[in-house]
């Protein structure tokens, strides 16, 4: 979903945002990436590669650009599923426990 800048969803979205900032550790890449996403009025709980949760949700912005660049998971990473859904409704393994 994408927010007009003047709208109340807009603004809630950034709150999200700075909440998520304070939460989970992320690199500069990652909250630039994430800002820019937010800036152009993009929800934080979606992403642009089409990445769903197992359970068939969209997948929240920061730990589909980790997914999609190389680093979803590490001493940082306080999401930890077994699988994520890719576009063409496969699963794929993220990490085994």
């Amino acid at each position: 979903m994408i927010y007009a800048k003047s709208s109340i969803e807009y603004d809630m979205n950034f709150a999200s945002l700075r909440e998520m900032e304070e939460t989970i550790p992320m690199t500069l890449s990652e909250r630039s990436r994430l800002h820019w996403w937010a800036k152009r009025g993009n929800d934080i709980n979606s992403n642009p590669w089409k990445f769903f949760e197992p359970d068939g949700s969209p997948m929240n912005f920061l730990k589909a650009f980790r997914i999609q660049f190389g680093a979803p998971h590490g001493p940082w990473d306080a999401w930890e599923y077994e699988t994520y859904m890719i576009p063409d409704g496969s699963r794929k393994h993220l990490i085994s426990k």
